[in-house]
């Protein structure tokens, strides 16, 4: 009789979530195409506050991409119930991502929601709703923080890497016997299992973040150019706009889409693309902060955004630079943050790429 795997609460209990997660993103993906669908059809009392149609456009594509990925979200808690290995790595990737975002948008919402209410005309009647609304939003985003580490830490356990093994691998090491007692080849060796060719947890994160990267950024090849023309690009402590920051994101999106599913399919050629584009975009963001014209050049930038995403401005506006989040202090928190965050990311595929070439040398081995 063959043995049957312990099957964990606790997995059962991850899948159900996830499902509950993809289906809240699939109604709320849906509420909001629906109601920018309702709103583009009833014309605004007042003109000015509508917003330019390409702007609505990229808003619908963004958020169909997120309908999408909600769906195979589903998908992925379904087939965790039914202990499917790809389902274990697609949620190890997503929990990953939601804990990286849910992180960065605590450490975001309350650095802004802590200083703006000073730069504010109104600062003594605004600040108490601002504590409060700091603190909401940070229990809010602290739920999916939560489930995502709780996700890392569950689908790494031995216990439950081995329930999600395929039962043939486990009780077949070496030559197995057909139903007529005749010998026959064992089966191929799973990809991940515990001491067999796996790809390290840190670098499957962050191929997933920059799997969603660089489908996020090949999204503007479906945006209006009117609206991409007026995006910047700054590389070097240069900025470039229109057709040249056009190449160089969809170049970008293409490599870290196709790096980051090479990374976790182990392939060896994969790995290096990612660790010098990396190395390129942090290096190009130390020179262009160091440059002295560049929070002039960035305000410039913003300025010719503006109307484009919120119809046109009054001739001779100015970005309000007392106002936090357009302030000089906000601007390099964020990119000092960034570079911190690159930096800690291109030193982790720099440490684990010994290890993964030798997976990946293994994962040939085993399939030659």
């Amino acid at each position: 009789m063959q043995p049957i795997p312990k099957s964990h609460p606790a997995v059962t209990a991850a899948g159900i979530v996830a499902i509950v997660f993809g289906a809240f993103g699939v109604l709320m993906a849906i509420f909001v195409e629906v109601s920018m669908v309702y709103v583009s059809r009833t014309p605004p009392a007042n003109k000015g506050a509508a917003l330019p149609e390409s702007v609505r456009a990229m808003a619908s594509i963004f958020w169909l991409f997120l309908l999408a990925l909600n769906v195979f979200a589903i998908f992925v808690g379904a087939y965790i119930l039914r202990r499917r290995n790809w389902a274990r790595i697609s949620i190890l990737i997503w929990g990953g991502l939601i804990t990286f975002f849910s992180a960065i948008t605590i450490v975001t919402t309350l650095l802004v929601l802590t200083y703006l209410p000073s730069s504010m005309p109104n600062a003594a009647e605004v600040a108490p709703v601002m504590a409060v609304m700091k603190w909401v939003l940070a229990l809010f985003y602290a739920i999916p923080l939560g489930v995502g580490i709780w996700w890392l830490i569950l689908f790494t356990r031995k216990a439950v890497v081995e329930e999600f093994n395929p039962l043939s691998a486990r009780l077949h090491p070496g030559k197995t016997l057909d139903a007529s007692g005749f010998p026959q080849e064992p089966p191929e060796a799973p990809s991940y299992v515990p001491g067999g060719p796996a790809c390290p947890l840190p670098l499957i994160i962050i191929a997933g973040l920059d799997i969603f990267s660089g489908a996020s950024t090949l999204m503007i090849l479906v945006i209006p150019y009117s609206l991409l023309s007026s995006i910047p690009l700054f590389l070097f402590g240069h900025v470039f706009y229109g057709g040249a920051s056009l190449i160089f994101l969809a170049l970008l999106g293409i490599v870290y889409l196709v790096c980051g599913i090479g990374v976790i399919k182990l392939k060896p050629w994969a790995l290096d693309p990612l660790i010098w584009f990396k190395a390129l975009l942090t290096l190009s963001g130390i020179v262009s902060i160091m440059n002295p014209h560049f929070m002039p050049m960035m305000r410039e930038a913003i300025l010719k955004m503006m109307p484009k995403f919120t119809g046109e401005l009054p001739a001779n506006t100015q970005i309000p630079a007392n106002l936090f989040p357009f302030s000089d202090t906000y601007f390099k928190y964020m990119m000092g943050f960034g570079f911190v965050l690159a930096a800690a990311m291109l030193a982790i595929l720099i440490i684990y790429r010994k290890r993964f070439m030798e997976a990946a040398r293994a994962k040939n081995a085993v399939a030659a």
